[in-house]
C-alpha cells in the first residue's frame, strides 16, 4: 500500500526527531539538525550529517531550481534541462508539467550531462556539505537495524571512479559495478508550491 501524505510527514518527523537523537546520543552529539544546516549532531570537532532510511535510499538535498542553478552556475543550456526536467506549471506535456529525459532535446541533456561529469566533486560537496564543514555521514538502514558512517574524505575518493548515468526520470551516479551511490530526481509531490524543485538522494550502496 503507498504512503499517504500523513505517513510521509510521520516518518519525516520520526526520523529527523527521535531517531536522529538517539544516533546523536551513541555518537555524543549535539542533537543539531532543521533546514537551515546539514550538520545534525555535532561533538564540537566532527559535524556529522545523520540519515535514516528503511529503503535503499533516501533524501540528501532539497533545494529550488532557482538556487540549484545559482549555487552550480549553470549556464542557459544546463539550466533549460533543469528547468524542463523538474518542470513548471506552464508546461504542457501531454497531460504533465515536466519532461522526461528522453523527451529533452539532446544538446541540453548533453549539456547538463558534461557539467555533471566535468564538476562531479563540486556537485557531490554541494549537496553533502554545502559549506557547513561534515566531517562524517550516517547512514542507519531503520528496517535491518544497521548503522553505516563514511568519513567526507571518504565519501569524496569513493566517487573517485563512479560515473553519471542518464535515466528516464533520474541521473544517477554509479560505482564501476553498477550500483548507485547517489541519484538525482525531480520532487513529486502534488503540491504546485513545491512540487518542481530539485532533489538529490543518497544511496546505502554508498556505504558497503
Amino acid at each position: 500500500m503507498p504512503l499517504t501524505k500523513e505517513d510521509g510527514r510521520r516518518i519525516r518527523e520520526e526520523n529527523s526527531g527521535l531517531k536522529e537523537k538517539e544516533i546523536c546520543e551513541k555518537h555524543n552529539l549535539k542533537q543539531i539538525g532543521g533546514s537551515q544546516t546539514k550538520i545534525d549532531g555535532s561533538d564540537g570537532i566532527n559535524n556529522k550529517s545523520i540519515k535514516n532510511a528503511s529503503g535503499s535510499s533516501t533524501q540528501v538535498h532539497l533545494t529550488t531550481q532557482k538556487m540549484f542553478i545559482e549555487k552550480m552556475g549553470l549556464q542557459s543550456y544546463e539550466s533549460e534541462f533543469v528547468h524542463k526536467f523538474c518542470g513548471n506549471p506552464s508546461i504542457k506535456n501531454n497531460g504533465k508539467d515536466r519532461y522526461d529525459t528522453t523527451e529533452i532535446d539532446s544538446v541540453f541533456v548533453d549539456s547538463f550531462f558534461n557539467f555533471l561529469v566535468d564538476n562531479k566533486k563540486k556537485v557531490i560537496d554541494y549537496i553533502i556539505n554545502n559549506g557547513f564543514g561534515i566531517t562524517h555521514i550516517v547512514y542507519k538502514d531503520t528496517k535491518n537495524n544497521k548503522e553505516y558512517e563514511l568519513k567526507y574524505g571518504e565519501v569524496i575518493a569513493k566517487i573517485e571512479n563512479c560515473n553519471w548515468v542518464v535515466k528516464k526520470g533520474a541521473i544517477h551516479l554509479k560505482n564501476k559495478e553498477g550500483k548507485t551511490y547517489f541519484h538525482f530526481q525531480r520532487e513529486g509531490k502534488s503540491s504546485k508550491t513545491n512540487r518542481y524543485n530539485v532533489l538529490w538522494h543518497i544511496h546505502k550502496e554508498l556505504f558497503k
